[in-house]
């Protein structure tokens, strides 16, 4: 495939065919799992409505089959169908630590959940220190965290991010078979796993790059456009670029594009929490505070995932801990304490 044909209106599904004519990608479970977590995050943004919209309190088991994939939790016969076959969200979360690490944020993210309906019990009271309730229109529990919002954001992390880049897009992977084609299927083993990492970012046949044209793109592909814009369209044509490097049989092509994926995507979170921790200083109003907090408390523990700018678990924690450890929580926290999350992050990923 010549790749000066490539460009930012390509489109990713229809243009890698095999010598029929017929598209040889497939998104597969990736695809599933995003329709997933825009199912599971519906579900918790339910609490946080304006008015005239009633809020509404949580199920916890509702929570946990949506995360678990069990008991036929979603809205589509199809998204059961293959939480049926074993598609789920758990249990691809941390997929690349160690066993005992991703059991640790597998239960990290499910207490999370327990604590969300916990508090969305109190979701027509107003939160006080030490009661949780509601700020505006966002549900706080009563450490005055939004705890909709870091369960959403740290799955960017530790789902999303982690298949893209610590699992699909490393060298590991990408030295899988290419010689032929999977038994039963239309593409090789390493252009799945490339066609996958794609999946858990958009699946739309041609991602949107412009954050301000709608529809716009969902969660890490949204933030990249959001935080990240400038490098959203590098992102795009290096997925095309890596595919055709695939078809070409071109590794030099493959793994500099995996790189510019995977370097981007990680400063996207980062940037993301430096942005959300501004805001949360620079905010007045309470409700306005507690929501950009959720968001910038979410995205640093995501940052425990950006392998590529050598982030792990230890330093996540201590940017972590330095803002939520305090007995009062968001109630307490102050603008010290943000600033020094904001420069150890700023360092870190060299912003």
């Amino acid at each position: 495939m010549d790749y000066a044909t490539l460009s930012g209106t390509t489109p990713y599904t229809t243009s890698f065919k095999d010598a029929a004519g017929t598209s040889t990608v497939d998104l597969g479970a990736a695809a599933a799992r995003l329709d997933m977590f825009t199912e599971l995050n519906s579900y918790m943004a339910t609490v946080a409505v304006a008015a005239p919209a009633t809020p509404a309190t949580l199920d916890l088991a509702k929570l946990r089959n949506l995360y678990a994939g069990t008991n036929a939790p979603f809205s589509t016969a199809t998204l059961n169908a293959s939480a049926a076959a074993g598609v789920q969200l758990r249990d691809k979360t941390a997929a690349s630590f160690p066993d005992a690490a991703a059991t640790t944020v597998r239960t990290y993210l499910d207490t999370k959940l327990a604590e969300l309906a916990t508090a969305s019990q109190s979701v027509n009271q107003v939160a006080t220190p030490g009661n949780a309730g509601r700020l505006g229109r966002y549900l706080v529990d009563g450490k005055g965290f939004e705890v909709n919002q870091i369960i959403q954001k740290a799955l960017l992390g530790a789902l999303l991010l982690d298949q893209i880049g610590n699992v699909l897009l490393t060298p590991a992977s990408l030295a899988a078979t290419n010689s032929k084609v999977a038994d039963g299927k239309l593409y090789t083993e390493r252009e799945h796993n490339w066609d996958m990492a794609y999946g858990y970012l958009t699946s739309n046949a041609i991602m949107t790059t412009d954050y301000n044209l709608t529809p716009r793109e969902r969660f890490l592909a949204g933030y990249l456009n959001e935080k990240n814009g400038a490098a959203s369209p590098g992102v795009y044509l290096a997925f095309l670029k890596g595919r055709a490097a695939i078809v070409n049989n071109d590794d030099a092509t493959l793994k500099a594009q995996a790189d510019l994926i995977r370097t981007e995507l990680e400063k996207t979170l980062a940037k993301s929490a430096v942005s959300y921790l501004t805001s949360w200083k620079a905010a007045a109003a309470l409700d306005t505070k507690a929501h950009a907090l959720g968001e910038g408390i979410g995205f640093v523990y995501a940052l425990r995932f950006c392998t590529k700018y050598g982030v792990d678990t230890a330093w996540a924690d201590s940017v972590l801990n330095g803002m939520t450890s305090g007995s009062q929580g968001a109630w307490g926290l102050t603008n010290a304490q943000a600033d020094a999350a904001i420069s150890a992050i700023n360092a870190k990923f060299s912003l």
